[in-house]
Formats: C-alpha cells, structure tokens, sequence
C-alpha cells in the first residue's frame, strides 16, 4: 500500500529515518561538533537520535553500550575507537563497510594510518571522523605576557617559568586526579622521555624487557612534579609527605575554563581542549600557544574519534549513507574545525584551521614522522588493559609513599598478566621403544 502523503502532490515529507548514536561527546564544542553531523544528516534525510552519556574518556559510555547490546538494545550507531573497535568487530557485532570504503575510495583518500585503525580482519568496520593529537603543551600567552615570563620550550625553562608563575600568584599548571586525565598526562611525559621507538615497545609491541628502562621511572617521576606544579604553594611541600594532597578529579573542561580564565598558565592534554577553548572565545596561536610535551615535538601521540555501525539493526541503508557523509571532505572541515581535532583525509585544505591544527595536520600528514597510538584512547589497548594502567598509574601519582620503582614493578607486574603466553607447541611423539627379540628357549 502505497503512503498518501507521498502520493499526494504538497503532502507532507516522509519522516526521516533514525539513527540513535551512543557517544560521550557533552562538553560544549563537542556538542557543538555532534550538532554540526546532525545537521548534515537531516539534509540526507537521517536523523540522529542523541545518546550521549557523560563522562570523561569514555569509559562510562561503553559500560551502558555493553549493558544495552546484552539487554539486545543496542543502537543503531556508537562511539568505538581503536581496539575496543577491534574487539566488537571481532565478536561479529559491527556492520562491514567495505562497500562505502570502495564506493568513496577511502584508501586513497584517507591516510593509511586511519584505514589501519579502521579496518579489522580486512574488512572497514568504523567511519572516522578526526585525528587529535595527544602531547601538547598549551600556553597561556596573555599570562605570559602579563608577568614578562618567556614561553618555554623545554623542561628547564617550564620549571623557570613555574617558578615565576608562582611568585607572581598564578597556579602554573592546569591538572585533574580525574584517572584517564593523570594517564593522558602520564603518556605524553612517556613519550618525551623514552622517545617514539621505546613507547612503541612498550605499548605496541608490549615488551616487558622495555618496562625495565629507567626511562618509564623518569616518566614516573615527571608526572608527579608536573602534578606538583597545580598544587597550591602552600600543599606542595606536604605533596612529598607521607599523605596525599588531593587536587580533586575535575572535569577537563574545568581545567580548560581555568586555563582559558588565566588562573593557571600551562596544561598539557589532547586537542580536544583547543576545540573547547574555541568555543570560550580563545583562538588557537593569538591567544595561547601549542608546543608539543618537551622531547616530542617531532612525534605525534594520535587518538582517531570513529562511529561504527551495529550490525542486524535492520537499517543498513540508513547506516552506510551516514557512513559516506562522516567520510566526506565537507563534514570532515566543518566536524574538525568545532572539535579541535584534524580531518582523516589526505586532500582537505586546512588553511581556514588555526594555526595548531595546521601544524598537528602536517606532522600527522609527513610520512617521516614518528605517530604513536595512545594508551588511554584505546589506540594500543582494549579496555581491560587500558584502565589497568590507567588504575595503576592514578594510583601512583596521588601516594606519595609509592616510589616510581615500585610503581615501574607494579605495571611490569601488569603487563605479564595481560599478555596472553605463546601457544605451547606440542611435544614430539616419543620414538616406540625397541622390542627385544625373544631370549632363545
């Protein structure tokens, strides 16, 4: 039976179809970025159906898309990025979308290192939306300015200027106790100190021999003077006593707003702050500066936000349209430039980026360059493995009465359990024995 309202000429337009979509994106600009991709799709026709669940990291969104695929509710879209990705597509429960990739060319377009993530068992399981980067120091330059301190470009002249942060009454530094924050702070201090090729064998390739380097101990240590630094003047010295000082597990844009507000000056975390401190009124290279992390400047610690679609959700039409959308030139600079990350695709112009995204773009972009998947955005782990290390170095971080020896012990301990021990190969069959000719009678 066919519908009036479509056989009617003026009648009205058919509904467009839903696509709810679990993800964690709440704060303003990603909000702002999840509303621009749903304007788009109601120009297709689709709607999105919003999902997001808050919290920081994700962790709390991919519980309640676990507890509602096992109620068989799962929706139609969610966030999954880099090994949890995996996982599910491992498990049969996401939509191939090898179809959309051939029809829009995403091998050519795309950079291989996006396709690497996306693609699981030689088939594309996820449509990619951006590519933030991990190790950045940002600077607040009306801080700067205001006490004549120089912007620093290594450790020495970051501890010189905490110094006369300090004595001018400015927190020097922007932190959180919240873990995944701790951690995302923790990887890029890593990398600074073992350099692209060690972190990779430590979080790629997962060699416990690496976790032996005094580089992880360095690491350690780093991470809890920088969290020093965001103490109060008057709590930094009781920082090194027997009990922890706390700083509180705050939101991210919290810290944002304090750094966007100047009552603190430097903040290391992924570009998703820069998206937000757009979205406070800050441009990114007249209002603060991007630096990479002292010692990575050349590297690029990378997080590729993807949407991946739930398969037998009887829709698939509707999923591979919103796919071929997510991967167009278009929405990629519109998504990308809201949400401070840098578009997936090879051939879009970025000159109407601010100048950080310029730059993380061309790092991302020169094949010469070292990129490093992150630890605490599921690029090198699943989830079990990701909040392990998280939890281990949250824990650290805040005991004053752990050494960095002993927490480098704790996450050797961590990595033997989590790798799986080579498949044991069978023994040979034993020879049969002789038989001895009967004595003679």
């Amino acid at each position: 039976m066919s519908d009036p309202a479509a056989a009617k000429p003026g009648g009205d337009a058919p509904a467009p179809a839903e696509l709810n979509v679990l993800h964690w994106w709440t704060s303003a600009s990603e909000r702002a970025a999840a509303d621009h991709v749903a304007a788009r799709m109601a120009e297709q026709g689709l709607r999105w159906v919003d999902g997001a669940v808050a919290g920081g990291g994700g962790s709390a969104a991919i519980k309640v898309l676990n507890e509602r695929t096992l109620r068989r509710m799962a929706p139609k879209v969610a966030q999954l990025n880099g090994q949890s990705m995996s996982e599910w597509a491992d498990m049969g429960l996401l939509l191939e979308l090898d179809g959309v990739a051939q029809r829009r060319n995403w091998a050519r377009t795309m950079f291989p290192q996006v396709m690497s993530q996306l693609t699981v068992r030689e088939h594309v399981v996820a449509a990619p939306l951006g590519i933030h980067r991990i190790n950045n120091l940002y600077l607040n330059k009306a801080v700067f300015a205001q006490h004549r301190i120089e912007l620093p470009s290594d450790w020495t002249g970051v501890l010189r200027a905490a110094k006369a942060l300090r004595a001018a009454g400015v927190t020097p530094v922007a932190f959180s106790d919240e873990p995944w924050q701790v951690a995302t702070v923790f990887e890029a201090l890593l990398l600074g100190e073992a350099g692209p090729s060690l972190y990779r064998r430590m979080m790629v390739q997962r060699e416990l021999q690496a976790f032996d380097d005094p580089a992880l101990e360095r690491s350690l240590r780093r991470l809890r003077d920088w969290r020093g630094l965001a103490l109060p003047a008057a709590a930094q010295g009781a920082a090194s006593g027997p009990q922890p000082v706390m700083l509180g597990e705050r939101p991210w844009t919290e810290l944002v707003a304090d750094f966007a507000a100047g009552r603190s000056a430097m903040l290391i975390m992924g570009d998703w702050a820069r998206g937000e401190l757009g979205s406070l009124g800050l441009e990114g290279g007249r209002d603060f500066d991007c630096r990479a992390v002292p010692g990575t400047a050349q590297a690029h610690l990378y997080s590729i936000d993807t949407l991946a679609m739930l398969a037998g959700s009887g829709v698939q039409a509707e999923q591979e349209k919103m796919a071929e959308l997510l991967g167009s030139a278009t929405l990629q600079l519109g998504y990308n430039r809201i949400k401070g990350s840098v578009p997936v695709r090879r051939d879009v112009p970025v000159d109407e980026l601010d100048p950080c995204a310029q730059q993380s773009f061309a790092l991302f972009a020169n094949p010469a360059t070292p990129r490093v998947p992150s630890l605490v955005h599921r690029m090198a782990f699943g989830e079990v493995g990701k909040n392990a290390i998280i939890e281990t170095v949250h824990r650290f971080a805040l005991d004053p009465a752990q050494t960095p020896a002993a927490a480098q012990r704790k996450l050797q301990g961590l990595l033997r359990a989590l790798t799986p021990p080579p498949p044991s190969t069978p023994s040979p069959p034993s020879p049969p024995a002789a038989i001895s000719p009967k004595a003679p009678r």
